[in-house]
């Protein structure tokens, strides 16, 4: 497994990785509201495995009341009430909503070549939100014998909306507690590496990281 969302971890926005022949590369284990999106995944097994072990047998004390502790701590910060009810709207009726399936999760706009794409683990499709994922066809990759997963600039993923992830500004970086790099880390994927980046959600970065 490459990213591993375990027992019911809710609200995790999974954005712009690149997973190559991974088991399970992302793994939703029973979680809500989750999104997985922006991601490439190459000759996964599958690369997106989604389960709904809320609902198995071996959860079934925690539905039947014998082991109540996270209904107790929920109760405790009243989740139903400000400012939890305001932070987390959907945490507000979230025990009148089938707290154990897994719902609202969001699969979007992610590419998927070679291996297997999806795999359900009784989970009912219509509980999932599939938005425009490309998983058949090529989607043009700039050289991926040399782990180059950037995209041409005529690719046909986005069309579907993709984003193309700039691999030359993620990964290790040296500053002043790591003076040099174990290896030339930019000779396996053709790009230099510098780490932290800007975008939507992270406008500026730390001084060290510009």
């Amino acid at each position: 497994m490459a990213i591993y969302l375990d027992d019911w971890t809710s609200g995790t926005r999974v954005y712009g990785n690149i997973c190559v022949r991974a088991n399970r590369a992302v793994l939703l284990g029973g979680g809500r509201d989750n999104v997985i999106e922006n991601n490439i995944f190459v000759d996964c097994n599958p690369a997106m495995h989604v389960d709904a072990r809320g609902l198995a047998d071996w959860t079934k004390s925690y539905r039947d009341g014998t082991n109540n502790w996270m209904f107790d701590r929920l109760k405790e910060v009243n989740h139903n009430q400000p400012p939890y009810s305001v932070q987390y709207p959907k945490l507000a009726n979230i025990l009148e909503d089938d707290p154990w399936v897994p719902k609202g999760n969001v699969i979007a706009r992610n590419i998927c070549v070679g291996g297997k794409w999806l795999d359900l683990h009784g989970v009912d499709p219509k509980w999932l939100d599939m938005q425009d994922n490309f998983t058949e066809g090529d989607p043009m990759f700039l050289d991926p014998d040399k782990m180059d997963f950037r995209l041409r600039p005529d690719s046909p993923a986005f069309k579907i909306g993709f984003k193309q992830i700039p691999t030359d500004r993620i990964g290790l970086y040296e500053d002043e507690y790591r003076r040099s790099l174990p290896y030339d880390i930019s000779a396996s994927c053709g790009t230099s590496v510098i780490g932290l980046y800007e975008d939507e959600y992270r406008r500026s970065l730390p001084e060290q990281h510009q």
